[in-house]
């Protein structure tokens, strides 16, 4: 848990409104506190999960037994859960129904934002109005962006077919794949951006792509309710770049009206005409940035981390909470939930009021534990 750190400090670092909690690692940590002791167990379902045995201990009824991934399911599907029947209380995931929600970002409005249709149409037109004016007085003193469309992509093969979508893109407009995959295969003859320590682009990665080109495609690995990974709303924090999506979210409840283009909703060759329609009438692409100022875009690691845990701790914490138990995680964490195309042009609508679904982040260890601060501090011993 190095992203958030350990103990009860952690918990008053990162400014959580509810603080009294403390986290451990693992169980190794303080061998002499017995597992029983803890409010919460948090299951990481990555790959070292599945190597390591089961605890064996009482289990209390207070204790909360926290099913953990980042993960879509057809990422996960080789990891067979069916023996984990009524075991978990709550799940901690990426899903808008998870008891927890651990988001990889989130875009809230400011007391500025419209409120109503009307009202964000008044505010695209004055919006788009300066962003022109501005974007006249900065032209003078740099040039103007070339590129067209870039993609940042690890996963060349993936359950979604955004590879196959891209290549089809290709045909009708110049993409720069950043990465190891280049036309849907891995290669090491194509583009590379810097990483961090955890492999995530760093910011002046993306500095470079809001500074080089107009559309970025934000295309996800699989096609999954709700699932949307970090580098969608890094791109939405950049200042003069338009993200083109492809997922199985509902983007609509996650980003301003008109912020965003659904790659789902064409077929690639159409996408590309729209694309190079945008970059051609100044108007029509300063419309796409028109909720800058009206917004705030929460993004990073960092930040996911912090905002899970402290809801995690504040969860904790609450009285008078209704006991509950998944009788299947297996139905509720199934790869048949998520969707892979047919064809380039299928158009994906989003899933309702399904049940939970999950999340894994890398460096954290296979279990991780929590417990409300108490009398005893097996941490100072």
């Amino acid at each position: 848990m190095t992203i958030f750190g350990t103990g009860h400090d952690a918990f008053v670092q990162h400014g959580c409104p509810v603080s009294d909690c403390e986290i451990v690692n693992s169980p190794h940590q303080y061998p002499g506190r017995p597992l029983d002791s803890y409010d919460a167990i948090i299951f990481n379902f990555n790959d070292e999960f599945w190597l390591t045995k089961r605890p064996i201990f009482n289990r209390q009824p207070h204790q909360r037994f926290i099913f953990f991934t980042q993960e879509p399911p057809p990422s996960i599907k080789q990891m067979n859960i069916s023996g984990y029947r009524n075991y978990f209380n709550w799940t901690m995931t990426y899903r808008m129904d998870s008891d927890v929600r651990f988001l990889y970002g989130r875009i809230r409005p400011k007391p500025s934002a419209p409120k109503t249709m009307e009202e964000t149409e008044v505010r695209m037109k004055e919006s788009t109005r300066q962003l022109m004016l501005n974007k006249r007085k900065v032209t003078r003193r740099k040039k103007k962006k070339k590129k067209l469309v870039a993609a940042m992509i690890s996963h060349c093969t993936t359950d979604g077919q955004r590879e196959q979508y891209i290549k089809q893109l290709r045909k009708h407009v110049k993409v720069d794949v950043y990465g190891w995959c280049n036309h849907g295969e891995r290669s090491s003859k194509t583009l590379h951006c810097d990483t961090d320590e955890l492999l995530s682009s760093t910011p002046e990665c993306y500095n470079m792509l809001d500074s080089n080109y107009k559309f970025y495609l934000s295309f996800e690995n699989a096609i999954c309710p709700d699932y949307v990974t970090e580098k969608f709303f890094q791109i939405m924090s950049l200042r003069d770049i338009v993200p083109v999506v492809y997922g199985g979210a509902d983007y609509a409840q996650l980003a301003p009206e008109h912020s965003y283009i659904d790659a789902r909703q064409f077929e690639p060759q159409q996408l590309a005409a729209y694309l190079k329609k945008l970059a051609a009438n100044e108007t029509l692409y300063n419309e796409y940035l028109w909720w800058k100022d009206d917004y705030v875009v929460e993004a990073g690691m960092e930040e996911m981390v912090r905002r899970g845990f402290c809801d995690l701790c504040r969860k904790l914490h609450e009285a008078n909470q209704e006991p509950k138990m998944y009788t299947s995680m297996a139905s509720r964490w199934n790869p048949a939930r998520c969707q892979r195309p047919s064809k380039h042009g299928d158009q994906i609508k989003p899933e309702q009021n399904l049940p939970g679904s999950l999340n894994v982040l890398s460096s954290f260890n296979v279990m991780n534990l929590l417990s409300r601060r108490s009398t005893q501090n097996y941490s100072e011993k």
